[in-house]
């Protein structure tokens, strides 16, 4: 019985990092693919090899369900690229087409060379970051899917020779808490997209609750409970958002701000008449002229100024002088 459930256990996690994007793929055939965010695809990718290079460097080397996970993982996410692609390429059209950049990995490594040597080498933030963006820019301005297969084999391939010379328990430690970190925070590219878009179409409530479900789990069996907790957090504010932007709430959104309309144009109209009114209390002091003092100003005015005497008394002390 111990035996069938470790089966059961090792075939569930080799499998889930694939069946848990499927809903999404399926979305993105039928529907909308300006709502997905691809940069959700590059961190699960980062995870998925990550937990490949920590199996080689000998993290469970008993457990075949991290490298097939690792491998189904990285399998879907190449599919929800190609569905991006795909929509991409269709939007522009061949003829449309411009010149890619960057389209081999040598390129791509001189780029990224260049990115460090201006951070590192030459203390240049300003152009460093500059470099980086027309990277990342250029980087998902691709519209064919095999410079992405070429990026990922031969970033993994490095990665694993690396692990299986470097058999270090810090350097495993590293692996393991980096593909963690990565799984982690794969939803923030998804959440920050549906904030600056305020919508939610092109995104899968399923594989969301599926993720979910696996952070809860984890957070209670797995080795990681912190980082489980964390995906769990986040996964949850994405089902927030996806309940906030969807049909229902948004058409009760619409009602509300309706009823309240009469109200805000009120206040908006109040706000403009206190305005107005400012402004022509200021208008009616002159120019240069300060405004007329207070009772209590100008008393202290009076008693500062210096004492006047009488005319007759000027007068006389004017012919005494003589």
């Amino acid at each position: 019985m111990e035996a069938a459930r470790r089966v059961v256990e090792r075939v569930l996690r080799a499998t889930y990092p694939f069946a848990t994007y499927l809903p999404q793929y399926y979305l993105l055939q039928k529907t909308s693919k300006e709502g997905f965010a691809p940069a959700t695809c590059l961190a699960a990718l980062l995870a998925r090899t990550l937990s490949i290079a920590a199996w080689a460097n000998g993290a469970q080397p008993r457990d075949a369900s991290a490298p097939a996970g690792g491998a189904l993982g990285i399998l879907v996410q190449l599919l929800l690229l190609d569905a991006v692609v795909q929509a991409k390429r269709k939007k522009a059209g061949r003829l449309a087409q411009k010149k890619r950049y960057g389209a081999t990995t040598r390129q791509l490594g001189r780029e990224v060379r260049a990115v460090i040597r201006a951070a590192c080498r030459d203390r240049d933030r300003e152009l460093a970051t500059e470099r980086f963006r027309k990277l990342w820019k250029a980087f998902w301005a691709w519209d064919e899917l095999g410079p992405y297969v070429e990026v990922v084999v031969v970033f993994a391939l490095y990665l694993i020779a690396a692990s299986c010379l470097l058999r270090f328990r810090w350097w495993r430690t590293l692996l393991v808490t980096a593909a963690a970190a990565a799984d982690a925070a794969a939803p923030v590219p998804q959440i920050v997209r549906i904030i600056r878009r305020r919508d939610a179409a092109g995104v899968s409530a399923f594989t969301i609750l599926l993720r979910l479900a696996g952070g809860v789990v984890g957070a209670r069996l797995g080795a990681r409970p912190r980082f489980s907790v964390l995906q769990a957090g986040l996964d949850a504010c994405l089902c927030v958002q996806l309940a906030w932007y969807s049909p229902p709430l948004t058409r009760v959104r619409g009602v509300i701000s309706a009823a309240l309309e009469p109200l805000a144009a009120l206040a908006r109209r109040g706000a403009q008449r206190l305005r107005a009114y400012r402004r022509r209390s200021y208008a009616r002091v002159p120019t240069g002229e300060a405004p007329p003092a207070a009772p209590s100003q100008r008393l202290e005015e009076g008693s500062a100024s210096p004492r006047r005497e009488s005319p007759a008394k000027e007068a006389a002390a004017a012919g005494a002088g003589e």
